[in-house]
Parts: structure tokens; sequence; C-alpha cells
């Protein structure tokens, strides 16, 4: 068989293995980044494939054995899993979940930073929702970190760093076609839950936000497949009971993963008045941006300051700088009284502009 054929034949056979319902192996998921990336095999195939493993339900075997491949053929960050002695964090969502809310696990990471933890966050535009990650960066004034050399001047001079996602992952260019054809017919693909896998930095204290609570225990396999130290796999709540991809002072939350060799599953709900989902709502970039900025500086409404001091506390508990959650929503209401979260962003928008 001609080497052009192998990545076309592979990946019609993965698709019916999947249709049948059996689980890949990690080296045979891994294998089939090669077609997923090869611009010159037709989306038609991945599409179909992408379908079958979502329709089947990817494993966290499968899913590292994939994140393996792209990592392999990402661009070097310069970095890996530390930063001046300290684990380097991240903390971001799986996204699938279309819902327009303030862009949380940005403003925590930054917040993160601010306390003396490390973050280097990876990320991308809005695929499901108006504002990604990339999105409201930009509407903040901050621009990511292009290469190696440029992620190791912002880490220095600011505590924390973005990696624009097609910047760092030119295999990813080859299954772009597939997603967006995916995404114009509302599908989910398993790239939303690749995404966090991915980091090229490859940090060692993640923090990843889902919309579906049965995908908690996949990604936790996954993370102890790729050997991360430390990890937080959260699903949170509003006051409904809907599923915001982040943890929320509004409602019901869990947290699963594994610190300090082991393994943890702790249940918080809402305590106290913390206002409403439509205080999280936020439409466009910019408008999270506003809201965000608002936060850093002391002030804004309390469910996205609640949401905000929740999720930067876990991180930094899982990273260490914490005792406890407790402790770490402490550390985050401290760090952003004292202006330490703000004047982070001003080093950030100073770095940019250089």
């Amino acid at each position: 068989m001609s080497c052009e054929r192998v990545a076309p034949t592979a990946l019609s056979r993965a698709t019916e293995h999947c249709r049948s319902g059996r689980v890949l192996s990690q080296q045979e998921a891994e294998n089939l980044v090669g077609g997923l990336a090869d611009a010159d095999v037709a989306d038609s195939l991945k599409v179909d494939f992408l379908l079958a493993w979502a329709g089947k339900g990817e494993t966290g075997g499968e899913l590292a054995g994939m994140a393996r491949a792209f990592l392999a053929r990402a661009k070097s960050a310069g970095v890996t899993g530390k930063w001046g002695g300290k684990g380097l964090a991240d903390c971001c969502g799986t996204g699938g979940g279309g819902r327009p809310i303030v862009n949380i696990s940005t403003a925590a990471g930054i917040v993160a930073a601010a306390a003396g933890l490390p973050v280097a966050k990876h990320g991308n535009r809005g695929i499901t929702r108006p504002s990604g990650s990339a999105d409201v960066l930009t509407a903040l004034g901050v621009r990511g970190a292009r290469d190696a050399g440029e992620l190791a001047g912002c880490l220095g001079e600011v505590g924390c760093a973005f990696l624009y996602a097609p910047d760092f992952h030119p295999a990813f260019g080859g299954v772009a076609g597939a997603r967006k054809i995916l995404s114009t017919q509302g599908k989910r693909t398993a790239f939303h839950l690749l995404g966090p896998l991915v980091n090229p930095a490859r940090p060692e204290i993640r923090m990843v936000g889902v919309f579906l609570e049965e995908d908690m225990g996949k990604l936790a396999e996954a993370m102890d497949c790729l050997g991360v130290e430390s990890y937080g796999i959260i699903y949170g709540e509003d006051e409904k009971g809907a599923p915001l991809g982040e943890l929320s002072p509004l409602g019901r939350n869990r947290l699963i993963g594994k610190k300090g060799g082991k393994k943890f599953d702790l249940l918080e709900e809402s305590s106290g008045d913390w206002g409403s989902l439509v205080d999280l709502e936020a439409p466009k970039a910019e408008e999270s941006a506003a809201k965000i900025q608002a936060v850093l500086a002391g002030d804004g409404a309390r469910a996205v300051r609640g949401a905000v001091v929740w999720n930067a506390g876990a991180l930094l508990w899982l990273g260490g700088v914490a005792k406890d959650w407790a402790e770490g929503r402490k550390l985050a209401e401290e760090t952003i009284a004292k202006g330490a979260a703000r004047a982070l962003l001003e080093r950030w928008r100073t770095w940019s502009r250089d």
C-alpha cells in the first residue's frame, strides 16, 4: 500500500471500530493524528471519524494518546512543567457549552499569578461561545507569547503568559476544515476535550472546567495517563442547576483530581447571596473584559467576583500556594483587595506593547 493511502485507511478503520463500540488503544489513537493533521486527507474522512468517535464516547486513554501526538508536533514552548522552581499552572475550559458568560478561567489565572503561582494559559478564540480566552485577552489589551523566547520573557516580566493554540499547534490546521463543518452543524467533537491536554508548556498543575459532568472521569483518566502531577477537573452549576463550565458560587460544584499523589472528589454547595446568572452573562468579548477589569479593580458584580475567587482559590490550592480550597479563596480575595491582580494586568499590557 502506498504511503499516501496509509492515513486515510487508518482513519476509515478507526471510524468502523468506533461505530462498533470498540475502544481504541492509546497507540492507535496516537497514530491517527498523522491522518487528522494531514491537509491532503479529505475532510469528509475526518468528519466521519470525529462523529463516530463522539458517538461511541471518547475515553481518557484515547484522549491521552492523541494529546501525545499533537504535543510531539507542537512548536517548542521552551519551558517544561516548571518556571522559576515552581510548578507552572494552567486553567481553562473544554468549551462546547456555548453559554455567553464571562471568561472566568482567564480572570482566575490572572489572580492566581498575582498571588505567586506562575501561569501559562493555553487557549483559542471562541468557537462555540462568543468570547474565547484569546478574544477577551485582546479586549483587555494583552497578547499571547508567539514563541519560546516571548514566553520566557512574559513569564519573567509579568508572572503569567498566554499561548495562543494556532501559534503553537500547526498540526491543528489540518483538522480545521472538519471542525468547521461540524461546528456549522452544531456537532461537538473531541477537540473540546483535547485542547486542555495539549498545552505546549506542559504545566505540572492543571485545572479544567467541563460542561458535562460525565466528562470529568475521562479527563481525569487522561491526566493520569499523561502523568500530570496535580490536577483538578471542575464542574459548576448556576442557581437553576444548569452547567457553567466553571466553579460557581451560585449552585452546586464538584472538583475531582489528584494532588500530592492522592485522589480527591470534593463537593461544594452555594452559600450566601452571590447574585444571579444574569451578572455572569457577557455576549461579547468587550463586555467580558469590562466585567473582569471591574473585579480586578476590587469592584464588579458579586457573581463574577465570586466565580473568579472560587476558581483562583482552587488553582492556588492545586498549586500548593494555599493549604486548602478555603484558604485559596481567602488568598485570592486578598490579592484582589491589595491591587496585585490589577497591577499584573498593567504589567502584561506594558509587555504586550514592547
